[in-house]
């Protein structure tokens, strides 16, 4: 059982590292030329306001330090940015596609439910959050090779953040692969449902339904460490949405 959920996922789970990899070696090594274009930028004169606002000038003296650059432009940016749409990506198609070819119901009959649900659903988020771990450990492996020094502290809170984070969007796409027998409607409910409270966290009063704000490590920028409230309440909801896949999945027809 497992042997062909790892063969269902090994191109996506290939691709998906080969990308996050590349992204990271497009940022991290051109810390100096990023810099010195910014430079340029804030010099010239008579700039217009909005893009004053836009590349303060104190936000790219703060670029040249290594610490700053690699956390604000990796996390804060690049990873952070991606982190939810993998982990919706791995997720999505794990019942859902079953269901859609209808061979959901070969699986069931050979084996119990219990061992369909947690196979291809520990599997799916077993290689989401090792695919998690490789991406925010780079910065520690390329700082070693560059001998640039790294806050491992601060490191340490954002690969909290980008775990707990991708597995709270794993198991709401989770549940809506469960829900649907089709592949397009699991992947457009969780992104639809991303972007909703994205919005929603626009509002003062309602930020705490901004993810991304978690997952960027906003407060871990502001504190130095893991948003422990918030990590928790994200590990509830996940506990409590991946148990209500299990027993929606017990009890639906196939």
């Amino acid at each position: 059982m497992l042997k062909k959920e790892f063969y269902d996922l090994r191109l996506r789970s290939f691709v998906i590292l080969a990308i996050g990899v590349g992204l990271f070696f497009v940022l991290a090594p051109f810390q100096e030329i990023t810099v010195e274009m910014l430079k340029q930028y804030t010099e010239v004169q008579n700039m217009p306001k909005f893009l004053e606002k836009f590349i303060p000038k104190t936000f790219v003296e703060n670029l040249s330090d290594w610490n700053f650059y690699i956390f604000s432009q990796w996390f804060g940016k690049n990873l952070g940015q991606i982190v939810p749409i993998i982990a919706i990506i791995m997720a999505f198609p794990l019942f859902a596609r079953e269901s859609e070819n209808r061979t959901i119901e070969f699986l069931v009959t050979r084996r119990s439910r219990n061992e369909v649900f947690f196979s291809k659903s520990l599997l799916g988020l077993s290689i989401l959050l090792i695919q998690m771990t490789i991406f925010s450990l780079l910065p520690a492996v390329y700082s070693l090779f560059v001998r640039e020094s790294l806050n491992y502290d601060r490191l340490w809170g954002f690969f909290v953040h980008t775990l707990v984070g991708a597995t709270f969007w794993f198991t709401v796409s989770l549940l809506f692969s469960v829900l649907s027998n089709d592949q397009v409607k699991p992947i457009l409910m969780s992104i639809g449902l991303l972007a909703i409270s994205t919005a929603l966290g626009v509002v003062k009063a309602l930020r705490f339904f901004n993810t991304y704000a978690y997952v960027l490590g906003s407060k871990v920028f502001q504190t130095g460490g893991v948003d422990l409230r918030y990590t928790t309440g994200l590990l509830i909801l996940s506990t409590v949405l991946f148990f209500l896949s299990y027993d929606l999945f017990l009890r639906k027809e196939f």
